[in-house]
């Protein structure tokens, strides 16, 4: 039961209650033995309660339960490294979620997820080993990512526990498994089916240091020092023109000279051309001069040089004004052939001596220093260019306005972070590249017949790898052009030649955005799915939300044109103490695990890093753990807020929390349990009095928890269990408790057992301890 509400409106309420009487007035000595609340006594408790066997029926998920079912899109971490602490924050928070929900009476699929596709493991192998990937066999390379990723999630699998969280750790799903990327797969070919999916040769993003596309979204912007050139052109009219430009190695792929229609200086040689001003390989030596509103007046002379492809702008002029794009840059980052003295060059190398051609050429006006802002790719940190590939794109524009309807349908937890999706939104105007050149993630399930002119994909529910296997007997043979099926792979294997299997695989976010339809059933438990979709609730952290909640709410509206989600709940950042996020960059960082064993064995905790001045700083603690970190995390910052995260803060703060919470249940043992805890005694004034102010405060935990208000019924158990009880009710009880009075032993024993009852999603095995040593059983069990 969820701590039974016993309202006191009146002393006529218990006058007729059935008495209780004490079994002896003499006092023994406490059933909890431990004098205080420890570091060590939790890791015991926590060693315990993992690996008890009762752990799986405790925590695995039913799906044919009659309860409500309550299924929770755990974010799968990344495991690269130690786990950053303001993740761990995060999830022990989802935690709080899992076990308030079974608290309330819910049936939870709490899963445990990791995430190990992607660029990151690539990265780790190539560093560890001094290799680049592509000096692997592909397979080899492969069985390298698997055998280290699987160190790491290790790794964080015990720093999941460790924190103490309730996942069903038994049926654990991994991204690179074969079951999960055959639903990846299934996904994609359902789209590819319905048209969403197409394939195209389009200006993407790239990253020429790790020779992959990648996404809008996986793109941030830096602040550097550049040198703005201004270059002489020539123009066919006989007219001299100066072009300022950050990009002089570009000049090979300028399709056109542009200026602003309203520019008197320069709208006489609209029409006219103006001559490249160094040398060049295979294409016309001219552009046109054209008039264009996008271009800035004020910048450089206000005339635009546009080429494929400098920047989006660039992108945009050559579609709108259908303008064919020179190739100028290649997959490696080295300038083609069309960029003559240039050719073969890095693009940076590229850039310096493009500077010192025009100088040469006498082209080159003058140089100045400026602070530009340029793209790099978010996993890198490398500046991307933009190039013309073919990839495979989902189709997203056409959706965008029905996405956000139907997350109107989603409560956002807090409501102020719905903007972070809308903001997003509107600044989506191309369709997503969901295909990489990489290795370590999920294959592109396509293979394609000898002429070209059909594809074949898999049956749903089957893992594929084109790269290396041949299509399954039963794959679908459809039609490139229409997507018409035309049959069944071995009734046409004759007929389609050889076949070329895929060589592409997909980015990363096209697998991690499939999480709630794998775990709600999709594909693999249609019964479940239609209990479990939309999910009961996505929580996560703000930086994702263009990333993992966007493209997550897009399958949802491309497939089952269904919101995705009944509850998205979005948290802030976990800060250093001055409120910086934290980075290697900035040595500010705080190791997870150190946190957590601050305090086991004698431990202390001292953490070196760079404060707001640049200066060292050493943080102290003596004793914090897993239950006072999460204390600290339920209490310290409303959900959606960013916080700060100083483990001395973390001590002196809630470390007291604990140690008095923990007194009053030492205390309550040594005092008998009542056999009836259900059935009150005749209660006397003071007894009534604290009952009405423990109801209350039931009241807003409980539906804090309903509410998945964290902060709130956090703050509510700590204001009860740290003040009111203590420092009022137990102060005037103690002399009728020694005495042996009836009425307040059985209201100190109700109160501390349902206290311990309502803590216990916050701090679970704080309370487990305490609720088994006094009543025998644990608090974590309770519901309602």
């Amino acid at each position: 039961m969820f701590c039974e509400f016993y309202f006191c409106d009146s002393m006529a309420m218990v006058k007729n209650a059935s008495l209780y009487e004490l079994s002896g007035d003499k006092l023994t000595g406490p059933k909890i033995t431990a004098k205080r609340w420890s570091v060590d006594l939790e890791k015991e408790i926590q060693e315990a309660h993992f690996n008890a066997d009762s752990y799986s029926a405790r925590y695995q998920f039913n799906p044919n339960s009659e309860r409500e079912i309550f299924v929770i899109d755990t974010p799968p971490p990344y495991p690269s490294g130690t786990w950053h602490i303001g993740a761990v924050a995060q999830y022990s928070m989802i935690d709080v979620i899992a076990r308030s929900q079974r608290l309330l009476g819910k049936e939870v699929r709490f899963p445990w997820g990791v995430d190990r596709n992607g660029i990151n493991i690539e990265f780790t192998v190539e560093k560890k080993t001094g290799r680049k990937m592509r000096t692997y066999q592909r397979g080899e390379f492969l069985d390298l990512c698997e055998q280290t990723i699987e160190e790491y999630t290790q790794a964080m699998r015990s720093t999941a526990k460790r924190v103490g969280l309730s996942c069903d750790y038994a049926n654990e799903y991994l991204t690179d498994s074969p079951d999960y990327r055959a639903v990846s797969q299934s996904i994609f070919v359902d789209l590819f089916k319905n048209g969403d999916i197409v394939e195209d040769l389009r200006p993407n993003i790239y990253d020429p240091v790790e020779g992959t596309t990648i996404a809008d979204a996986e793109v941030q912007r830096i602040k550097r020092k550049t040198k703005l050139c201004h270059v002489i052109w020539d123009t066919d009219v006989g007219e001299k023109i100066t072009i300022s430009t950050t990009r002089p190695e570009m000049i090979c792929a300028c399709g056109v000279i542009m200026v602003h229609p309203d520019d008197v200086r320069y709208t006489h040689l609209v029409g006219n051309r103006a001559l490249l001003p160094m040398p060049t390989s295979g294409r016309e030596l001219s552009v046109e001069i054209m008039a264009h509103p996008s271009v800035k007046m004020d910048f450089g002379s206000g005339i635009l040089m546009v080429c494929s492809y400098g920047d989006q702008n660039d992108v945009a002029i050559f579609r709108e004004l259908a303008i064919k794009p020179f190739l100028a840059i290649n997959l490696d980052g080295e300038m083609t052939e069309i960029s003559g003295p240039l050719s073969g060059m890095k693009v940076s190398d590229a850039r310096v001596e493009a500077t010192n051609v025009l100088e040469a050429c006498g082209r080159l006006e003058s140089i100045e220093e400026r602070e530009q802002e340029i793209p790099v790719s978010e996993r890198g940190g490398n500046p991307v260019e933009i190039i013309l590939l073919k990839e495979w794109y989902v189709r997203q524009t056409h959706v965008l306005d029905r996405l956000v309807e139907l997350s109107k349908s989603s409560r956002f937890i807090p409501e102020k972070n719905r903007q972070y999706l809308h903001d997003w939104v509107d600044g989506v105007s191309i369709d997503w590249p969901i295909s990489r050149r990489r290795w370590y993630h999920t294959e592109v399930p396509i293979w394609y017949s000898e002429d070209g002119a059909k594809v074949i994909v898999p049956p749903k529910g089957v893992y594929v790898q084109p790269w290396r296997d041949d299509p399954p007997a039963e794959s679908e043979v459809i039609d490139r052009e229409s997507k018409q099926i035309i049959g069944v792979f071995s009734s046409l294997a004759d007929e389609l030649g050889e076949i070329s299997g895929e060589e592409k695989v997909f980015d990363t976010w096209m697998d991690s955005s499939n999480s709630n339809l794998f775990v709600s059933g999709y594909l693999n438990n249609p019964d479940l799915f239609d209990r479990a979709f939309p999910t009961s609730i996505r929580p996560q952290g703000k930086e994702i939300v263009r990333t993992w909640l966007y493209y997550t709410l897009l399958k949802s509206t491309l497939l089952l044109d269904k919101p995705a989600f009944e509850n998205i709940w979005v948290d802030g950042l976990g800060m250093d103490p001055w409120g910086r996020k934290m980075s290697k960059s900035l040595g500010n960082g705080i190791d997870a695990d150190s946190v957590l064993e601050c305090g086991a064995g004698g431990r202390t905790g001292s953490w070196k890093i760079k404060g707001s001045d640049g200066k060292q700083v050493v943080l102290k603690a003596n004793k914090i753990g897993s239950e006072c970190f999460r204390l600290w995390k339920a209490c310290d910052a409303q959900v959606g807020d960013d916080f700060h995260i100083n483990p001395e803060e973390i001590e002196t703060k809630y470390y007291g929390v604990l140690t008095k919470i923990f007194n009053i249940a030492r205390f309550a043992s040594q005092f008998d349990t009542p056999d009836d805890l259900g059935s009150p005694p005749e209660l006397e004034i003071e007894d009534v009095w604290i009952l009405a102010e423990f109801d209350e405060a039931l009241s807003v935990i409980h539906s804090a928890w309903e509410e998945v208000d964290i902060y709130s019924a956090a703050q509510a158990i700590k204001a009860f269990g740290t003040g009111v009880l203590p420092s009022h009710w137990l102060e005037m009880s103690k002399t009728r408790l020694y005495d042996g009075n009836t009425s307040a032993t059985w209201t100190l024993h109700r109160v501390v057992r349902d206290l311990l009852s309502v803590f216990s999603p916050i701090c679970p095995f704080f309370t487990h301890y305490l609720s088994t040593t006094l009543y025998g059983d644990s608090a974590v069990d309770v519901t309602e």
